[in-house]
C-alpha cells in the first residue's frame, strides 16, 4: 500500500514538472508599450526560453520616452538624455565596459550666472549660490518622511543659511531660479508640489550628467537586446514588435487576458505587460482596463506626480560661446521681478521657464536649454519660429550683446503627444509611501498567476523618473513571469 501512495507522489511531481515545462513552453504574453520597460521585458524573457511575445506599440517607432533623433553625423535626444549616475544604474552597469560615455560637465564653477539687464555676476557670488543650492536639495533628501513641500522646505533652510548681507532683490532671484532647476530636475510645473518623500527615490551614485556623445541614448536598445557588444548573439525583440498598435482595451476578466487595438485586432495571452506612461494611465486607465483597475492601483496613479521637461537645441555656424569646457558649460539666468513681470499674459512668458542654456557634448555649436514650470503647453504651441525668436530674444537680454541667429533648431513636444502626455514622473504632496510598490504590483488570478503586469519608470520604488529605473522595472516584471513557470532568472 505505501508503494502504491509513493508512486502516485512520484507520478503527481512528474506530471506537475511535465504541465510546468509545457506552460512554460506554451505561454502567450502580450507588452503593451516598446519604450525602454518594454524592451527590457522582452529582451529577459527571450533570454530565458519563452518565446511566444508580442510587442504591441502605437507609435511608428520603437523607444518610447527615449527619442534619438538624426542629426549632422549622429543623433540628439529628446527624451532621456544622459546616463544619470554610475553606482546603482543599471544601464550603466550594462553599457560601461563596452563604451566610453562624455559628459557634459556642468559644474558651479564654469556655470556662469547672467542676470535680466545683461549683467554677468562674478563667478564666485555664482559659485557661492549654486552651491548652496544644491546643499539645501541634499538636506532636504535626508528629511524622509517629511510632508512639506520642496519649494516650503527651501524657503525655511533658505532664510537660516541667507547672510544677512545678501539683497532681499537678489535674495528673491535666488529663489526663483532654483525652483526653475527643480522643477526642471522633477518635470513638475511647481515646486509646492514636489514632495520631501522623494527620499526613498535617490538617483544612482556618481556623475549624473554622463552622455552618450553623438550616438543618443538609443544605443542601450543594442546592449539590451544583445546585438551589441557581439551581434552574434542578439536577442530576436525586432521581430516581435508591432508598430501603430494602439491599444483601446485589456480584458482581464477569465483567465486569458484580451487586449483590443484601435484597428480591430485583437490578442489573447497568459500575461499583458503594461508599460504605458503614467501620465497616459491618469488620463485612460478607467476604458483602458476591464474591469477597473483594483482601487489601491487607482490611488497610486492619482496620488504620483507626472510632469513635462522640454527641451530645445540651437544649431550656430560658429559657437558664441567659450569651447573650453572647463570654462563655460551653461548660462544661468536670473529674473529680476520687474523683468518677469513685463512678460505676465505675453505669448513670451514660457521664456521665464527656461533655466539655463547649456554645452551639449560632441556638438561644438549646439547648445541646449530645458524648459519647465507652468507655461509648457504655450511652449509648446508655438510655432518653430517663434520658438527661435523667443529663445535669441532670452539670450540677447540676459547676455546682453546682439547674437547670431540659429542655423537649425530642434524641440521636443512631450506634453502634446497623446501616447506620452508629458515626460517623467516624480514624488507628489500627495504621494503616500506605497503608492510606487502598488503601482508595479502584478494583479494575479485566483491560482495566484500574474495575469497584469506593470512596468515603466513611475513603478519602480527607487529611480523612479530615470530611463535606467524604467529598464530594472522591465527586467522585474520578466522576473515575475520566469519565476512563476519555477526558472531562476
Amino acid at each position: 500500500m505505501l508503494s502504491k501512495i509513493w508512486i502516485v507522489l512520484i507520478l503527481s511531481v512528474l506530471s506537475s514538472a511535465f504541465v510546468t515545462r509545457l506552460e512554460k513552453a506554451t505561454p502567450k504574453i502580450v507588452i503593451v508599450g516598446a519604450g525602454a520597460s518594454g524592451i527590457a521585458a522582452a529582451a529577459k524573457l527571450l533570454e530565458n526560453g519563452f518565446s511566444d511575445i508580442v510587442i504591441l506599440e502605437a507609435q511608428d517607432r520603437i523607444g518610447g520616452r527615449v527619442y534619438s533623433i538624426p542629426f549632422g553625423k549622429g543623433f540628439l535626444d529628446l527624451g532621456g538624455q544622459w546616463c544619470e549616475g554610475e553606482g546603482g544604474n543599471v544601464v550603466y552597469e550594462l553599457v560601461k565596459p563596452h563604451f566610453e560615455f562624455g559628459d557634459t560637465g556642468i559644474t558651479p564653477e564654469n556655470d556662469h550666472c547672467h542676470t535680466s539687464d545683461g549683467i554677468m555676476l562674478d563667478q564666485s557670488i555664482c559659485t557661492n549660490m549654486l552651491n548652496m543650492s544644491m546643499s539645501i536639495l541634499e538636506d532636504y533628501k535626508k528629511m524622509g518622511k517629511s510632508n512639506k513641500s520642496l519649494g516650503e522646505y527651501y524657503e525655511e533652510s533658505y532664510q537660516n543659511k541667507n547672510s544677512a548681507a545678501i539683497d532681499e532683490e537678489f535674495a528673491d532671484q535666488i529663489k526663483d531660479f532654483n525652483e526653475r532647476q527643480m522643477n526642471s530636475l522633477f518635470a513638475s510645473e511647481s515646486w509646492y508640489d514636489v514632495s520631501a518623500k522623494l527620499a526613498a527615490h535617490t538617483a544612482a551614485e556618481g556623475n549624473e550628467q554622463l552622455t552618450w556623445k553623438d550616438r543618443g541614448y538609443k544605443t542601450v536598445f543594442d546592449y539590451l537586446t544583445k546585438k551589441l557588444p557581439d551581434p552574434s548573439k542578439a536577442l530576436p525583440v525586432d521581430e516581435k514588435i508591432q508598430l501603430n498598435k494602439e491599444v483601446t482595451n485589456i480584458d482581464w476578466n477569465s483567465n486569458e487576458v484580451i487586449v483590443k487595438c484601435a484597428d480591430g485586432s485583437e490578442y489573447r495571452a497568459d500575461h499583458v505587460i503594461v508599460t504605458v506612461s503614467l501620465g497616459y494611465l491618469k488620463k485612460h486607465h478607467p476604458t483602458l482596463f476591464t474591469p477597473k483597475l483594483p482601487q489601491k492601483k487607482i490611488t497610486a496613479i492619482q496620488n504620483t506626480g507626472f510632469g513635462t521637461l522640454g527641451k530645445i537645441f540651437l544649431e550656430f555656424e560658429q559657437p558664441f560661446w567659450s569651447t573650453d569646457s572647463k570654462n563655460w558649460a551653461a548660462y544661468a539666468f536670473l529674473w529680476k521681478q520687474k523683468d518677469k513681470d513685463n512678460l505676465i499674459g505675453s505669448e513670451k512668458e514660457w521664456v521665464t521657464d527656461v533655466t539655463s542654456f547649456m554645452r551639449v557634448d560632441a556638438y561644438p555649436n549646439l547648445i541646449a536649454a530645458f524648459v519647465a514650470g507652468k507655461h509648457m503647453k504655450q511652449f509648446e504651441e508655438i510655432s518653430d519660429q517663434q520658438l527661435i525668436n523667443d529663445s535669441m530674444w532670452l539670450l540677447e537680454k540676459f547676455l546682453g550683446r546682439t547674437l547670431p541667429r540659429p542655423i537649425n533648431m530642434r524641440r521636443s513636444k512631450w506634453m502634446s503627444n497623446k501616447y506620452f502626455l508629458g515626460s517623467y514622473s516624480f514624488t507628489s504632496i500627495d504621494n503616500e509611501f506605497n503608492d510606487f510598490k502598488d503601482l508595479g504590483e502584478a494583479i494575479c488570478n485566483g491560482e495566484n498567476k500574474p495575469i497584469l503586469l506593470f512596468a515603466g519608470e513611475a513603478t519602480e520604488e527607487v529611480n523612479s523618473g530615470y530611463v535606467h529605473g524604467a529598464v530594472s522595472s522591465g527586467w522585474r516584471v520578466a522576473g515575475e513571469i520566469v519565476e512563476h513557470y519555477g526558472s531562476p532568472i
